[in-house]
């Protein structure tokens, strides 16, 4: 994050504007303009006038005044707070409800906040690996906090190389300067560990391409895992997208050159039930033939065919966590980065019973 301006003085009550931006930072409305839209470098704004600009923005929790630009009426549109849940197109729904539900729930509880806003929410999706390209991103033109998930590391860089005017978590990621929420980093640990507990030792791991840094992670530990438990090499299921028709393909593809397998780990619920699939037309039974453990517990898992045991994160959780964090952000700018990290909790199911 920028350095913190030393003027240690409250913010003043109400909306911070540009003026009070320029005046904080002791530069001129143009520059704070400048920078505010990411047009600095652009029009040759002076690094150290971009630092004091970015930390003024920190010291007096400046939102960009959507509701100037885009709702009608008078004092109480001026003081709505615009939320956008910020995720991918590629994004599993029933996780993307939860956040929806979350920043909602967080919302209604600051009914009451010391500014006497009011709350609109907003999703906005982008294609994986693009981040870059959605409109008001850099501006805070559409929205004055954020909650953005489902990025790829392309995505990643983006956000590292540059600083949004506005509060902002990320989930289930890491970017230097920016507060998260993550899931604890050994999910895909647990996961070999449940399977090798109901003896099974010729695992394997399904994940999709792109590889976020969550899906990244789990991969890792869970290979990690059984490496040190001394088992053979697992093997690596390589799907060409992050749904279940290519989980599927993939899986099949595998059977088929009959590698040995007995324990499967999808990298995600979803990729789990196309893998259902793949295992029963091959002729293979679950867990007879291979148990199968994912990740993210979704709502419908307890009702997969059989029912899927699943390690990781509540979704719920995680999502009431970011929305929390947002919210705090907003109402208390001073706060520096921070990372929280979710414990992972496991939910055993028929998936994954013993051999014999």
């Amino acid at each position: 994050m920028p350095k913190r301006a030393s003027n240690d003085t409250p913010p003043a009550p109400g909306r911070v504007t540009v003026r009070s931006i320029a005046e904080r930072a002791g530069v001129s409305i143009g520059a704070v303009s400048s920078v505010l839209n990411n047009h600095h470098e652009k029009r040759r704004i002076a690094a150290d006038t971009v630092r004091r600009v970015r930390a003024a923005v920190a010291e007096l929790g400046y939102l960009p005044n959507i509701s100037a630009r885009r709702l009608r009426g008078g004092n109480d549109a001026q003081n709505t707070i615009v939320l956008a849940i910020i995720t991918s197109f590629q994004a599993p729904l029933p996780v993307i409800n939860c956040f929806i539900l979350a920043l909602r729930e967080a919302a209604a509880e600051e009914a009451n906040n010391p500014r006497r806003a009011s709350f609109s929410l907003v999703i906005e999706m982008f294609n994986a690996g693009k981040l870059h390209e959605l409109p008001g991103l850099l501006t805070g033109a559409h929205f004055n906090a954020a909650i953005i998930t489902n990025t790829t590391a392309d995505d990643d860089r983006f956000l590292q190389d540059h600083v949004l005017p506005y509060p902002v978590v990320l989930v289930n990621r890491t970017v230097q300067d920016y507060p998260s929420v993550i899931e604890d980093p050994e999910a895909g640990a647990k996961a070999a560990t449940i399977l090798m507990q109901t003896d099974r030792r010729k695992l394997g791991v399904l994940y999709g391409q792109p590889l976020t840094q969550t899906t990244q992670r789990r991969v890792e530990s869970f290979l990690r895992a059984a490496r040190a438990a001394g088992l053979p090499p697992a093997g690596e299921i390589v799907a060409g997208g992050l749904n279940e028709e290519a989980a599927r393909e993939a899986m099949a593809q595998f059977l088929a050159r009959g590698t040995p397998l007995d324990g499967l780990y999808t990298v995600t619920d979803g990729l789990a039930l196309g893998a259902y699939q793949a295992i029963k037309r091959a002729g293979k039974t679950i867990p007879g033939d291979i148990a199968v453990v994912g990740i993210g517990d979704y709502e419908i898992s307890p009702f997969f065919d059989p029912p899927l045991s699943s390690v990781g994160v509540s979704h719920s959780e995680l999502a009431h966590a970011a929305a929390r964090m947002l919210l705090r952000r907003i109402g208390q700018p001073k706060r520096g980065s921070v990372r929280l990290t979710v414990p992972v909790v496991e939910h055993l199911r028929e998936s994954t019973t013993s051999i014999g």
